[in-house]
């Protein structure tokens, strides 16, 4: 049978049980704006009667409201927008360099060089026209250099932002390994782990918005996270960290390698697929490196075909055969030809122009393989190929290329008749000697003679790259590249960003608190506690009266 003393001990469990239930709510109000917080909830039980007859109230857990899927859902979104974020950032930086804010861009100043030849076309032996065509010249070539010089800092920044990206990872994988250790304790002792839960689910987060990550959780609570499908960052209590790694054959930017057992690296750089680290990559490796090359071909295009028609043309003092721009790109002169890191021959080749006209300004690639050589255009994929006799010359696409020594399978040489053309780009002729300006076709009538002049300016409408498009067209494609990938990269941006904004709303309507609520749980707890010491009090009055009658 129940006893006044079982009054007391119901009473003191349901003041315990709704003081524990006021911290919780407590807690929930405090973190109301905590992110990644998961609202707590109290379930209350009865204890083992006795008898038939109820012994009181105890907590039998306290319980942290979230959903699975959604939370997956969110961390799987964090990947993409991390990736657009980086993508989106990156190309604003692009469009604000080649955009035409000021009238001043390469287009207009492309522009204006030519008149200044149609103008110098109507007096060939002005002063005036000729100082006129070397300073447009020269401010063509300075943005050009320019426009050149602030890509490579671009990659140059992005490589250091993937440096500090990789720390990051590294930090917030080191703390996820201390909260699997302290969830795993926590709950094997039978207690609840919920804030450490939500910490470590907001740092899953952020590593997800980092790089793409795959994780599973075992039987005691503790999860294992791995990045670009292969590499195991955390497992249980330990975590491993990413490194960089200079690679030669990318301009010594860094390589994100794994190495596990500290002696076995693996390269991860083409395995990452998400994150802010692949956005990164992405510009630095592709989009960087493809606007160069487009500025590279459009410097050297615009060289070539002007020193062509200047040196066939005649200075005042009747001299021919002048470069207007350097790089000159003559007959003879040398060719960028780098063998990859990883060649394991010892041969060589030398590329040297064997007849500008017939330059493409695309990118060559020479391969072994077998006893045979293949040159390959990678990007017109025209090829010449033949059995490898040391010494071997070949001549192709105004190009000739000399192959020497032993060459492996598998050898790969890099050959590209524009590479920094935009960086080297300069006029060869100094303000002082305008007068060697070629405006003259003949020696007759020099000071009179402007068809040079005339057919340099008309090089401006010349399908003179690729056979299809002019020098103006070509550039305005690379802006409007630049303009449309931009504006893509922002659509892709905003879409993730809606798609997270609705993720977080359902999120929100299962672990979010609501202050409203929180507050009538209060109100409730606290009449509880209130009646639970009343409870009390009128046991002590009943055991007083009883002790008074005993007396």
């Amino acid at each position: 049978m129940s006893s006044i003393y079982d009054m007391f001990n119901i009473g003191k469990l349901g003041i315990m049980a709704q003081q524990n239930a006021m911290q919780v709510t407590a807690h929930n109000i405090a973190n109301v704006y905590t992110e990644g917080y998961s609202r707590q909830e109290v379930v209350f039980t009865e204890t083992t009667p006795v008898g038939g007859v109820g012994t009181g109230v105890d907590i039998s857990e306290i319980r942290r409201k979230h959903d699975n899927f959604v939370e997956r859902q969110i961390t799987d979104g964090k990947e993409s927008y991390g990736n657009y974020f980086a993508l989106n950032s990156a190309y604003t930086k692009i469009e604000g360099l080649f955009y035409n804010s000021q009238g001043n861009g390469i287009d207009i100043q492309l522009n204006e060089y030519f008149k200044s030849w149609q103008d110098l076309s109507a007096n060939p032996s002005g002063t005036a026209e000729r100082i006129t065509v070397i300073s447009k010249a020269d401010i063509l070539a300075d943005s050009i250099n320019n426009a050149h010089a602030n890509m490579i800092q671009l990659q140059k920044d992005m490589n250091n932002e993937i440096s500090q990206t990789v720390n990051e990872i590294n930090d917030i994988a080191s703390q996820i390994a201390v909260l699997n250790e302290k969830i795993s304790q926590i709950e094997a002792g039978g207690q609840n782990a919920n804030d450490y839960r939500d910490m470590r689910g907001k740092l899953l987060n952020d590593l997800a918005e980092k790089i793409d990550i795959q994780f599973y959780e075992d039987n005691t609570g503790q999860i294992t996270v791995m990045a670009g499908g292969v590499a195991t960052l955390v497992d249980n209590n330990s975590s491993w960290d990413l490194e960089v790694e200079s690679n030669p054959d990318n301009s010594g930017y860094y390589n994100i390698m794994y190495s596990p057992d500290g002696s076995t690296s693996l390269d991860l750089t083409d395995r990452i697929s998400g994150g802010q680290i692949n956005g990164l990559l992405t510009i630095r490796d592709s989009v960087t490196v493809d606007v160069i090359d487009k500025l590279d071909r459009f410097a050297a295009s615009l060289a070539n075909e002007m020193n062509q028609l200047h040196r066939s043309g005649y200075a005042l003092d009747g001299s021919t055969g002048l470069n207007f721009f350097t790089p000159a790109f003559e007959a003879g002169d040398s060719v960028s030809s780098p063998a990859l890191s990883s060649n394991a021959g010892t041969g060589n080749v030398g590329v040297v122009i064997a007849d500008p006209s017939q330059l493409t300004f695309q990118n060559y690639e020479v391969t072994f393989s077998g006893g045979n050589y293949t040159i390959t255009n990678t990007s017109a994929d025209t090829v010449v190929t033949g059995a490898y006799t040391d010494p071997d010359t070949v001549t192709f696409e105004g190009l000739t290329f000399t192959i020497s020594g032993n060459h492996a399978d598998g050898d790969t040489f890099n050959v590209s008749a524009h590479k920094d053309a935009a960086k080297n780009l300069q006029v060869a002729i100094d303000d002082n000697d305008f007068d060697m300006i070629a405006a003259a076709s003949g020696t007759d009538g020099i000071a009179g003679d402007n068809r040079n002049a005339l057919s340099i300016a008309q090089l401006q409408d010349q399908l003179s790259i690729d056979g299809t498009s002019s020098f103006g067209t070509y550039y305005g494609t690379i802006v409007g590249e630049i303009g449309v990938s931009s504006q893509s990269s922002g659509n892709f941006l905003d879409i993730q960003k809606y798609s997270l904004d609705q993720l977080s709303n359902i999120r929100e309507s299962v672990s979010g608190v609501s202050l409203d609520e929180e507050m009538t749980n209060l109100i409730k707890y606290q009449s509880a506690y209130d009646a639970s010491a009343k409870l009390i009090s009128i046991a002590d009055e009943l055991l007083q009266t009883l002790i008074g009658l005993v007396k």
